[in-house]
């Protein structure tokens, strides 16, 4: 089932395509490390569930 547009809570996070290990090293060599950004449409409730949004009163939605 596809959440509504208006009522998903977007996330971004950056991931590095390198291991850590690998890329402490590249970078003390002076390497570039490429990173890709990953945007997950989360719902309301699985927002709630990983700490995305907090939950709130009846009062404090309605503002």
């Amino acid at each position: 089932m596809l959440t509504p547009r208006d009522k998903v809570k977007r996330v971004t996070s950056w991931v590095s395509l390198v291991e850590p290990s690998l890329a402490k090293e590249l970078r003390a060599r002076g390497a570039y490390i490429a990173r890709q950004r990953v945007m997950k449409n989360l719902c309301v409730s699985c927002a709630v569930h990983f700490g995305v949004s907090k939950v709130r009163s009846a009062e404090d939605r309605r503002l």
